[in-house]
């Protein structure tokens, strides 16, 4: 990477400095725009150093509507994943990254599930996505406001380099990103969450729960079975004690399945008195998916039980859904 090159050639530390601005702030599309730097050490930069560690490989939808999607190429191997860039109303343009390709977890809902897991992505392939985004918006003069950990992947099972990720995008140098912008998204791994508090991270924190009790929830979420409820609502009890911060709770509406009255009841009550606030996610149709929408009686009758029992909730707007890029979406089977 960069270091090497600037320690290999011996280059004082402004050098440094200059890249990184040109690199990660001024998001150049190439090495040649490095114009700071000498033709000479230009040559030699694009020559051993990798401008980015993904490429395009099909593109859904564009830079002007509200969600645009890429089927990347890790250029290590050729394999594929995808991530989405969403363009909200309000101004904010939100990256939703992948930290793996595949996934492990395998939720009975969730595409990238059913490919089951394929690779660890490194902080550097995830950071490449957010910067493929940041220069495409910087044409028409915005930039990447917030990143979510929601793509392809369970980011506490590849902890390492989703912070080491978390790095260059916080750092004043690099992208700069308030870590307040970050959320991460888990299915619940207990030790995961228990390294979150060790690492004191300060980001936002975001459960996919979709079941409020045990056994459904393992019907759901097949690695429930090693991270058990009642565990994990006593880890993320610790967490909102040591750093202060409100949990938010995904759960996806599954018609039947856990949109009935008495799941809203179950879960008004595992909540309780936690700070916690739940998104409530309308399922997202997959390819030989066995689960279909809940229908809207069932979605106000949730939402008018946990509005008596007093539990902040918002029914979440699905972008992408025409793309195939929305909650649940993301695979490389039918792109």
């Amino acid at each position: 990477m960069i270091d090497d090159f600037i320690k290999k050639y011996n280059l004082p530390e402004y050098r440094k400095t200059q890249f990184y601005t040109q690199y990660y702030k001024n998001v150049i599309s190439s090495f040649d725009e490095l114009s700071n730097w000498s033709k000479e050490l230009r040559e030699s930069l694009k020559t051993e150093v990798e401008f980015s560690s993904i490429i395009p490989s099909k593109v859904f939808g564009d830079v002007s509507k509200d969600t645009m999607k890429i089927l990347f190429k890790r250029t290590s191997d050729n394999k594929l994943f995808e991530s989405v860039l969403l363009r909200h109303k309000d101004g904010r343009n939100t990256v939703c990254v992948s930290c793996m390709i595949g996934c492990p977890v395998g939720c009975k809902f969730c595409a990238t599930g059913k490919m089951g897991f394929i690779s660890n992505l490194i902080s550097t392939e995830i950071v490449d996505q957010i910067l493929y985004f940041q220069r495409l918006l910087k044409i028409i003069d915005q930039k990447v406001t917030n990143i979510v950990f929601m793509g392809m992947g369970e980011p506490l099972l590849n902890i390492k380099e989703v912070f080491g990720a978390i790095d260059i995008i916080t750092d004043p140098q690099k992208l700069a990103l308030s870590i307040r912008r970050i959320t991460i998204s888990t299915c619940g791994v207990i030790n995961g969450i228990r390294e979150l508090i060790k690492l004191k991270y300060k980001g936002r924190l975001a459960i996919s729960l979709h079941a409020p009790e045990q056994q459904l929830r393992e019907s759901l979420i097949p690695m429930a079975k090693l991270n058990k409820l009642e565990d994990l609502m006593n880890v993320l009890d610790d967490y909102v004690e040591t750093t202060g911060q409100r949990v938010s709770y995904e759960y996806v509406l599954l018609n039947g399945v856990n949109d009935t009255k008495k799941c809203a009841e179950d879960l008004s009550i595992l909540l309780g008195g936690r700070m916690a606030h739940v998104n409530l996610i309308r399922y997202n149709i997959i390819d030989n998916g066995e689960f279909t929408k809940s229908i809207q009686e069932n979605v106000n009758h949730f939402c008018a039980v946990l509005k008596k029992y007093k539990i902040n909730y918002t029914v979440r707007v699905s972008l992408g859904s025409e793309i195939e890029g929305a909650c649940g979406q993301l695979t490389t089977d039918n792109s």
